[in-house]
């Protein structure tokens, strides 16, 4: 069995990174990097960080176009990039494991130990060698003390972007040999505004996916997607009747992330729920009231997350024990 369509740097809703063509919101960034490019003192490896679905692998793929293209035809080598036939650019990606038929977790040292192999071997087109890495967040130990070689002793003409989400949990020695490229979301108006634009998301959806993400673009089409803005209308319409708790629609959401069909939700229900008990935690307080309570509720559902995924507990068990305690909190805090 192959792997299936969506790959393991791309969300649900988005297209591969490879594929996109315009960038939105990081001009700044991609003439940051055309700037060292042009002056001729390239450095050889580029950390890209920034939160989920800001699009770093996006512009990873961009800049590396401005190099595989050289004064050749941009089309033909975009062409090349997006079927991952361009024999000069190697992606490093969780790989599929064809025995439990689904992505791995992490990115092994074998995955790494291509990057040296094809910074040596001979072929290909004359200009640069490029490696995309996405990303350093699911190397392993010995993935990561493994790219070491490669940045200590950079290839000649050779070049590697890093993607990262996390960049102060990479070892120091990474981090030393990289220029950091900063991506910040753009403001939540301006993705809301591409939404409706670009994606013909209706106003009130793009308002509401672009709040969620926090104006990161690709992570607001993949809520979208995946249903997860829906969800969170319904955990606020929910949150909204307290004092009063409606234990039947709270018993409907925990079906329906226990479904099959709603498994890619369950994680989104429970930041849902942490984020609006610390939300309910500081009205109270501004309000002269205990927030205690809410705060206990904001650990609980934090806690169960974790532990329902470690010791594999029933799916929709698990959600009404994460609404029992905004339950429980609001009870107490009626009293």
């Amino acid at each position: 069995m192959s792997s299936p369509d969506l790959e393991p740097d791309c969300e649900a809703g988005c297209a591969p990174p490879r594929e996109i063509a315009a960038l939105f919101g990081h001009d700044a960034a991609l003439a940051q990097f055309d700037a060292a490019r042009r002056s001729g003192r390239l450095h050889h490896a580029w950390m890209i960080t920034g939160p989920k679905g800001v699009g770093k692998a996006s512009l990873a793929y961009t800049a590396a176009l401005q190099l595989l293209a050289g004064s050749g035809s941009p089309d033909a080598a975009r062409q090349k990039v997006r079927a991952q036939a361009h024999p000069n650019l190697l992606t490093i990606r969780r790989p599929w494991d064809d025995k439990r038929k689904r992505w791995r977790g992490e990115i092994t040292i074998d995955e790494v130990r291509r990057v040296p192999d094809f910074f040596s071997r001979s072929g290909g087109e004359d200009g640069w060698r490029i490696a995309i890495i996405d990303s350093l967040d699911e190397f392993n130990r010995n993935a990561a003390n493994g790219l070491l070689k490669t940045l200590e002793e950079p290839p000649t003409q050779g070049l590697l972007f890093l993607v990262t989400h996390s960049p102060g949990r990479l070892l120091p020695t990474i981090r030393s040999r990289c220029r950091q490229l900063e991506l910040r979301s753009p403001p939540v108006d301006e993705t809301r505004d591409w939404l409706i634009r670009i994606h013909g998301v209706p106003a009130e959806q793009a308002a509401a996916a672009s709040a969620l993400a926090s104006g990161a673009p690709g992570r607001a089409l993949a809520l979208l997607q995946s249903g997860a803005v829906e969800l969170e209308k319904d955990v606020r319409t929910l949150l909204d009747r307290l004092p009063n708790w409606d234990a039947r629609a709270s018993r409907r959401l925990a079906a329906r992330v226990s479904s099959k069909a709603g498994e890619s939700l369950r994680p989104h229900l429970y930041a849902s729920l942490a984020r609006n008990a610390a939300r309910l935690a500081k009205e109270n307080a501004e309000n002269g009231q205990a927030p205690e309570a809410w705060l206990d509720a904001w650990k609980s559902i934090q806690n169960l997350e974790t532990e329902a995924e470690g010791v594999y507990l029933d799916a929709k068990q698990a959600a009404l024990a994460a609404f029992a305690h905004m339950e429980s909190a609001a009870r107490a805090s009626r009293n």
